[in-house]
């Protein structure tokens, strides 16, 4: 039983904060936009864009459920 919580565990693949684009998005200006690199996976090396909800600074280690998508650009109205 263990070892199937623990194959459940792992889901996605680790990237790192490289920067941080300024403005906000989300109703209530909650989601940050930032880039990161994918540090392992197909991917691996490759710098996309992702939108984040809560604290994150660069240099952080997040975990994406998936790196084929990429976010789009925050555009100003």
């Amino acid at each position: 039983m263990a070892e199937q919580n623990e194959e459940h565990a792992f889901e996605g693949y680790l990237a790192e904060v490289v920067d941080i684009v300024p403005g906000r998005t989300g109703i209530y200006g909650e989601i940050k936009q930032v880039m990161c690199k994918v540090l392992e996976g197909k991917d691996s090396g490759r710098v996309i864009r992702r939108n984040m909800l809560g604290a994150v600074e660069k240099g952080d280690i997040i975990r994406l459920p998936d790196t084929s998508r990429e976010d789009r650009k925050i555009m100003a109205r």
